[in-house]
């Protein structure tokens, strides 16, 4: 565990130049990751942004954050949320229900006046990389169905990162990061991150979102 490393990233400070701000999911066998980062806003607009159900937001520590929403970490349906700040960026992990997958426009939401980036992945393997600015989808990229398909106003804007990091996707070769791995790199290329043990050793800022208007 390096604790104080992750206090100095969540401010901005010290940085792993190997795997940067998201270096911790790399060894990590991760069964769901759901993230929205937003640029040069707090943790809580980010939260107001997704459509937080204003009266669960609190700072709470270890203790209180698993009493009050501990039984609604991995429930479909619990939408519970942390959030905080890394460098320039808020981040917010969705924990179990993926509010942000459901709901196409919150990442738009997320991103209006600012940058915003949505970062997913799950076991089959597959991950989706939806990056946004001032209320629209610039890239969007996902291997959900083991090819990678683009979306957005400008698909291809992460092209030379990718060729950078050894890649090429639509040839299923994604270098020695694996297809994972490359999507980590291209986030934190953006400057995003996490801390690592948020959870365990100080107050976070958390909630739950109010479930997607279409479910």
């Amino acid at each position: 565990m390096f604790p104080d490393l992750d206090r100095d990233q969540r401010t901005g400070g010290v940085v792993n130049i190997t795997t940067g701000g998201l270096g911790w999911m790399y060894d990590t066998d991760l069964p769901l990751v759901s993230l929205t980062f937003a640029r040069q806003i707090n943790a809580r607009e980010l939260l107001e942004r997704m459509g937080v159900d204003q009266n669960t937001v609190a700072m709470r520590g270890p203790d209180d954050f698993h009493h009050e929403l501990g039984n609604l970490l991995h429930v479909h349906g619990g939408y519970v949320v942390s959030a905080g700040h890394y460098g320039a960026w808020a981040w917010a992990e969705e924990h179990g229900s993926r509010k942000s997958i459901y709901d196409r426009g919150l990442v738009l939401r997320a991103s209006i006046g600012t940058a915003a980036l949505e970062l997913h992945a799950t076991m089959k393997p597959g991950v989706v990389f939806q990056y946004a600015e001032d209320g629209r989808l610039i890239t969007g990229l996902s291997t959900t169905d083991s090819s990678l398909a683009r979306t957005g106003s400008d698909p291809h804007r992460f092209d030379p990162e990718i060729q950078a990091l050894g890649a090429r996707p639509e040839e299923y070769e994604y270098g020695p990061w694996g297809s994972r791995g490359m999507f980590y790199r291209l986030a934190e290329n953006l400057g995003v991150g996490v801390p690592r043990y948020y959870l365990d050793d100080r107050p976070v800022l958390s909630g739950r979102l109010l479930p997607p208007a279409s479910r």
